[in-house]
């Protein structure tokens, strides 16, 4: 078996790749990047240079090294939009992606609140273009309406912050309800597949962005809300829900329309979406149980460890 992962440098990249290394032993995995050297060279086989795909060289060249690999699993935003466009040009390989639909609605912060609004789903009460608010009334999250992670950014807590965001190119940012110590981040993975479907809910702890703790949530309200989620959406693969609850309210804020950065951690638990699709993809193959709540803490430091 033969393994292509993409943004190979990235700590989704490293997870996938470890978890591929687990369970399919005499496997190749090699991977791209914009970078040739990076954090994760002396884990891969191979890693390609590639240039990002906006570049006119990248569908012609990854063509060429995909003709080599039975999977391509693509972790990058950019890259997950630009498989999504160019399907019908990989033909002989398989990818790891979902619908367009879903990678066009959920990559899109503003399409995402407005999809789930509509739906019925509970969302933080506002979800505005930055360019659209002339004045500072209420605090809110700023972050960017495509793409995921938290590079850039930051709560909004007064004018004066606000008049600083005059350097920005306002069109590329969202002013979004800010959600606050009141509520309790989850993080949770829907995956569906054929017949089946099931969600892991975990409340996390987060440091510069990055989940560094996590323990099992028993929820069945929430639980059958995301399931709702999947069947709305057509869902045939995995996704990545983040949201907040407080006492009388839960509101979805992002949805990452593709494995996220928890995938090792919640492999460990028992909720091995990654190979689950992957079996599903390659060998039709469902799977044999679903995973079982045991109320466990997951620390990642270096290593994944149970406390």
């Amino acid at each position: 078996m033969k393994f292509l992962i993409t943004g190979a440098h990235g700590d989704i990249a490293q997870s996938i790749f470890r978890i591929l290394k687990l369970s399919y032993k005499k496997a190749v995995i090699d991977g791209t990047d914009i970078r040739k050297s990076g954090p994760n060279e002396f884990l891969f086989n191979k890693i390609y240079k590639v240039n990002y795909p906006s570049n006119k060289n990248y569908l012609k060249y990854i063509k060429k090294i995909s003709k080599n690999y039975q999977i391509i699993i693509p972790t990058t935003e950019d890259e997950i939009i630009f498989f999504s466009k160019n399907l019908n040009k990989f033909k002989n390989t398989s990818i790891l992606i979902n619908s367009p639909e879903i990678i066009n609605t959920f990559s899109n912060q503003l399409k995402t609140h407005a999809f789930l609004k509509k739906k019925n789903f509970s969302v933080p009460n506002f979800c505005l273009r930055l360019n659209d608010i002339r004045k500072f009334s209420n605090s809110f999250f700023l972050k960017k309406n495509f793409g995921h992670g938290n590079q850039g950014y930051k709560i909004i807590n007064n004018r004066k912050e606000f008049n600083k965001l005059n350097t920005l190119n306002k069109k590329d940012w969202i002013a979004q309800e800010f959600l606050d110590h009141k509520y309790k981040e989850y993080t949770c993975a829907v995956t569906q597949l054929g017949e089946f479907c099931d969600v892991i809910i975990l409340n996390r702890r987060l440091n510069q962005g990055y989940t560094y703790f996590v323990q099992e949530v028993k929820n069945l309200i929430l639980k059958n809300t995301l399931l709702v989620l999947a069947k709305k959406i057509n869902l045939n693969g995995s996704i990545n829900v983040q949201l907040k609850i407080n006492n009388s309210r839960y509101a979805i804020f992002e949805i990452n329309p593709r494995l996220s950065s928890t995938v090792m951690m919640r492999h460990k638990l028992g909720f091995k979406d990654c190979l689950w699709w992957i079996e599903y993809i390659l060998n039709n193959k469902l799977p044999k149980n679903k995973y079982k709540i045991k109320n466990r803490k997951l620390l990642k430091f270096f290593d994944e460890k149970f406390l």
